[in-house]
């Protein structure tokens, strides 16, 4: 494989920046909405070189809308590449050995539809069907306040940027107001059903295209569902942040971890002192059950805190279990304390 080994590092001040619609630019309906999607935040990504060399963001990703997606998360350091398929219709990535922490290689189509969520060490050609794929590595953070083994593990991080030589990754000029209208709209439907929801990748066949619309919506990057493997992200209906809430739940028994994040309405995380939480840093009951609190006082057992915002959370399962898949832990219900 052919791989060109520059990178590119991001300050926190470069994550994201604006696109400015033009007279001629692509009316966004449901039926295009999930290319008109992927356009957004692959352009987000393009304006920092990524279909150039793998764009590595040093730091954990900020809460509120400096993130350069929504539905980002503290659980591993991200890295990202625009890659143009060669003549097979094939993208060629590799993670090499020597990570102390969990990777992932994650695959995405300009339809915002994933074939392919590869964990650990090992090259893979991944077929797409688009010209172009933009590819999520991450690298996991076990420890907040200590990045060094998640950094050591960005350099062992390659695409094969062959078939993009010469061919840079322009985003399509899609209608900025309407892509953000639906965006919108997607968004308070879900709101609305208070119902909880789980992210889909767009690339089975039996997927709602209504579920795939509002997935890309909530949180662009979904993936097919492998035990062991990939991660199943199940997102919760939106609580009332003025009042003591708790939950408590059995451990998910997922082959790596399992985490949980603070957003607002628009998906986004919460700004606050502790918004997050996972697997390697939650204290266990007596009976190896797992309570987490929500504003409820610093002496609350895994409390968060929303300082008095509504929120909503995602659960993220990395490498899911099948008890996992089918549902059974729960603990997206947490009860008013009185």
């Amino acid at each position: 494989m052919n791989t060109l080994p520059t990178t590119l590092v991001l300050s926190a001040s470069l994550l994201i920046g604006a696109s400015v619609a033009s007279a001629d630019a692509i009316p966004v309906t449901i039926e295009n909405y999930n290319q008109a999607v992927a356009a957004k935040y692959m352009g987000n990504w393009d304006k920092r070189g990524a279909d150039k060399a793998i764009v590595h963001l040093p730091i954990l990703v900020p809460a509120g809308d400096k993130a350069p997606v929504v539905r980002m998360n503290q659980d591993s350091l991200y890295s990202s590449a625009i890659v143009r398929a060669d003549e097979n219709g094939m993208v060629h990535v590799r993670i090499d050995d020597g990570a102390s922490v969990y990777v992932s290689v994650h695959v995405l189509d300009e339809n915002s539809a994933s074939p392919a969520y590869f964990v650990g060490a090992g090259e893979h050609s991944v077929k797409i069907d688009t010209e172009y794929a933009f590819v999520i590595f991450r690298a996991g953070v076990e420890d907040k306040s200590d990045l060094t083994d998640a950094l050591a593990a960005q350099p062992l991080f390659y695409v094969d940027y062959t078939a993009t030589v010469d061919h840079d990754y322009v985003a399509p000029n899609y209608d900025v107001a309407q892509r953000d209208a639906l965006t919108e709209e997607l968004k308070a439907a879900f709101l609305k059903s208070g119902k909880d929801f789980v992210y889909v990748s767009g690339k089975a066949h039996n997927e709602d295209p209504m579920h795939v619309a509002q997935s890309n919506a909530q949180g662009w990057g979904g993936m097919p569902v492998e035990v062991g493997v990939s991660n199943i992200y199940r997102n919760t209906k939106q609580f009332n942040g003025g009042v003591c809430q708790t939950v408590t739940f059995e451990e998910p028994d997922n082959k790596y971890f399992t985490s949980i994040t603070l957003y607002d309405e628009t998906g986004y995380m919460i700004d606050s002192a502790r918004f997050s939480i996972n697997s390697y840093e939650w204290d266990k009951n007596s009976d190896g059950t797992v309570t987490i609190n929500f504003n409820c006082g610093v002496d609350a057992i895994n409390n968060l805190t929303t300082d008095g915002q509504d929120f909503n959370y995602t659960v993220r399962n990395y490498g899911v279990s099948q008890r996992v898949v089918s549902d059974e832990f729960g603990g997206r219900e947490p009860s008013i304390v009185k």
